[in-house]
C-alpha cells in the first residue's frame, strides 16, 4: 500500500501535466453528470472549493444563481467553516487559495470535497491538513467529489479520522 505522501506527490504531478483537451472533455462529462443528479437537484446550499489552476475546474458552479454557493474558510487549529461566495470579497491565503473575507458561517446541505486520489468506496487522499475530515466528522448532509479517471486508486492507508465521500462523479 502506497503512503499518502507518495500518492500526493504523484497525483499533483499528474494533475499539473494532464492534457488540457482530455481534462476539458472529462470536466464537461463529470459536470454534466453532476448537474443531472438528484443530489444536485435537491441541494439548496452547495459548498464548493476554490480550485487551484491544476484542480478540477468548477467555476461553472460559482455562477449558479439557482443555488446558494458557499466556500471554505480555514480557521486556527485546522478548523473550517463555509461562508457565502462573493467574488468581490476574496483574499489569497498563504496556501495560495482564495477565501472569503466574511466570518459568517453557513451550513451547506451538499459539500463538494476536494482531494487528489479516491478509492471506489469514497475514501480519499487530500492535501494533508485534515480540514475536511474534521468538518465532515459531524456533517450530516451529502458529500460528493469530482474525479478524473487517473485519480481512482485501489487502496489507501486509512486512519480513524478519514471520512469517505458519499458520491463520486467520474467518467
Amino acid at each position: 500500500m502506497k503512503k499518502k505522501a507518495e500518492i500526493r506527490k504523484k497525483m499533483k504531478l499528474a494533475l499539473k501535466t494532464f492534457d488540457s483537451s482530455d481534462k476539458n472533455q472529462q470536466t464537461q462529462a463529470i459536470m454534466a453528470q453532476f448537474l443531472a443528479s438528484d443530489i444536485y437537484q435537491r441541494a439548496q446550499t452547495i459548498a464548493v472549493f476554490m480550485p487551484m489552476t491544476f484542480e478540477f475546474d468548477m467555476t461553472r458552479l460559482l455562477s449558479d444563481t439557482s443555488k446558494r454557493i458557499v466556500i471554505p474558510k480555514t480557521l486556527p487549529q485546522r478548523k473550517m467553516i463555509f461562508t457565502d461566495y462573493d467574488k468581490d470579497a476574496l483574499f489569497l491565503t498563504p496556501f495560495g487559495v482564495r477565501e472569503s473575507k466574511s466570518d459568517m458561517p453557513v451550513m451547506p446541505d451538499l459539500i463538494i470535497v476536494p482531494g487528489l486520489a479516491w478509492t471506489e468506496d469514497g475514501y480519499r487522499v487530500g492535501y494533508g491538513g485534515g480540514y475536511y475530515d474534521r468538518y465532515l466528522a459531524d456533517f450530516t448532509g451529502e458529500t460528493a467529489s469530482f474525479v478524473y479517471d487517473f485519480q481512482i486508486i485501489s487502496t489507501i492507508e486509512r486512519n480513524k479520522f478519514d471520512i469517505p465521500v458519499r458520491h463520486i462523479f467520474k467518467v
